[in-house]
């Protein structure tokens, strides 16, 4: 790697992968840093399962060295957020692909109005919060929509939506059901915006776990490989970034970790694309690094998501895909301004709900605790597949509003999490909640509360907002750091808002965005 780089990407992501894939097709000598194990190999183990499912008798070690086989993140963070703090272990992807390897493929777009916060915004009782319009409008992203939809190959893509006067017949017998139900009851459902190639073989999308058919259209499948493969760009797996050095202004180079090797890498630009976690904690840990405003690490927003089971007698919904319906009704509700509904498809096995409560207990209890659930896990397994039988799984994702309390620090080497929601933060979830349950009346309706759990990461965003003031943001308009001329970023860390859906065809797009600024700029200065 003596050669000379014109970008060095830190993260394979989506923010990551696509923006690389932008630039090396014009030519660019690109190099990508993942800090999880690469999964480009079709003959790579752990695929087409949750991890937990391979590691669930193993030792504490060997799980995650399992968890990490599997694309997911093994590093803890320590929630300060309540008096009682305590550790855990996000649900998050690290690996080739990111979070997109472990994500359900549904890419929708934002709507006009998630550009331009309004009142809404007023209603939050910090103080420290501060509306921030986004600088860029739906019409300046639109063409990067169109071109991100085409990269992933999305089905029911934006510009082909319509409101259908039939229920359509590519859906389960049991979605078609609920679509009846939902029309009748006032509600707008459509087809979701999929990412994947194949329906029938990726089974609701390989949600959650690594796709073993190849059928679902992530970061690594649609930008990191052709980059690799097309345009020569190159990859290094297991590598960690350990710090960023800068001098008069601009990035002179990253220093990582392989192993026991450590590696030192320089290029006209550098990109971060590590996540919205761990992209702050890493300018906060290389000397407060691109912090002029002091706003690196704040306002983090990670979404507030709930899960309703809906009960409808149907012999397919175990058999059938589900993840396939939603509706925006409640996006731009009368009472204010909420997020979409979304099939969720089928519950995750029981071995992954014994990890996650075994991780939620203090650490003194957790062993004992564990050992005493693996024993009756098999009854456990009986009674939690019975219960879903005849339930089809909605999530419901309401917008959480920017507030400067809510944020990442690093501090004695590990990611520190402070969140809370504030009075108004959660009438606005009850209300939601209570809206989804009148949508899919008269059917029996179970919630599964997630919101208030710090632990839904997944969808973390905002910690390095862009705009065009300097002492409001960390960025500018085309995702630079105001404060060097060759830094940028390009994961879910630069929303100034969190909007009401998943953020990943936004982060895509965006990149695109970015990776056309970037080139821009390179051709005048030649």
């Amino acid at each position: 790697m003596k050669k000379k780089l014109d970008v060095v990407i830190v993260g394979t992501g989506m923010g990551g992968a696509t923006v690389g894939y932008a630039l090396a097709k014009a030519g660019l000598k690109v190099l990508f840093l993942e800090k999880g194990l690469s999964h480009l190999s079709e003959k790579m183990p752990y695929m087409g399962n949750f991890a937990e499912t391979y590691g669930f008798k193993l030792a504490a070690h060997e799980r995650r060295q399992i968890l990490k086989a599997c694309g997911r993140n093994i590093s803890t963070i320590h929630d300060d957020s309540t008096a009682r703090a305590k550790e855990f272990t996000p649900f998050i992807g690290a690996g080739t692909g990111g979070g997109t390897a472990l994500y359900g493929a549904i890419l929708e777009r934002f709507k006009p109005d998630d550009f331009v916060p309004g009142q809404f915004y007023s209603s939050s009782n910090d103080a420290m919060a501060i509306p921030q319009k986004w600088p860029v409008s739906y019409d300046e992203m639109e063409p990067w929509y169109q071109q991100a939809e085409t990269l992933y190959g999305v089905r029911n893509a934006f510009q082909n939506k319509q409101m259908y006067k039939d229920v359509p017949s590519n859906i389960s017998t049991a979605n078609q059901k609920v679509w009846s139900l939902l029309k009748q009851n006032g509600q707008h459902p459509y087809l979701l915006p999929t990412a994947t190639d194949d329906f029938d073989s990726c089974k609701d999308n390989c949600q959650s776990f690594l796709c073993a058919h190849q059928c679902k259209n992530d970061s690594a499948k649609c930008a990191l490989i052709p980059a690799i493969e097309k345009y020569q760009a190159e990859l290094i797996d297991d590598c960690a970034v350990q710090e960023v050095i800068s001098q008069k202004g601009r990035v002179t180079e990253v220093i990582c970790k392989r192993g026991e090797e450590q590696l030192n890498f320089s290029a006209d630009r550098f990109i971060l694309a590590a996540g919205a976690l761990v992209t702050p904690a890493l300018l906060q840990k290389s000397n407060q690094l691109a912090n002029g405003s002091g706003l690196v690490g704040k306002y983090l927003m990670r979404h507030y998501v709930d899960l309703f089971a809906v009960q409808i007698k149907d012999s397919d919904v175990l058999s059938q895909s589900q993840k396939q319906i939603g509706f925006n009704d409640l996006y731009n509700y009368e009472q204010g301004k909420f997020g979409t509904v979304q099939s969720f498809g089928l519950m995750p096995p029981i071995e992954v709900v014994i990890e996650e409560l075994s991780e939620a207990l203090p650490s003194g209890l957790n062993s004992s605790v564990r050992w005493g659930m693996k024993t009756i896990a098999p009854v456990m397994k009986y009674f939690y597949q019975s219960y879903f039988r005849d339930k089809l799984i909605f999530a419901s994702i309401v917008e959480d509003l920017p507030s400067a309390n809510n944020r990442i620090d690093f501090k004695k080497g590990q990611i520190e999490l402070n969140y809370s929601l504030d009075p108004s933060e959660t009438e606005r979830v009850e209300i939601q909640r209570q809206q989804v349950i009148n949508a899919f009346r008269p059917l029996s309706v179970s919630i599964m509360k997630q919101a208030e759990n710090n632990q839904r990461l997944a969808h973390a965003c905002g910690t390095c907002r862009f705009g065009d003031d300097p002492a409001l943001s960390v960025l500018d308009r085309f995702n630079r750091a105001h404060d060097l001329t060759n830094l940028y970023i390009t994961d879910s860390s630069f929303f100034p808002t969190s909007g009401g859906t998943n953020p990943s065809l936004t982060i895509a797009a965006n990149a695109l965005r970015v990776a056309d600024a970037i080139l821009s700029e390179v051709k005048s200065n030649r």
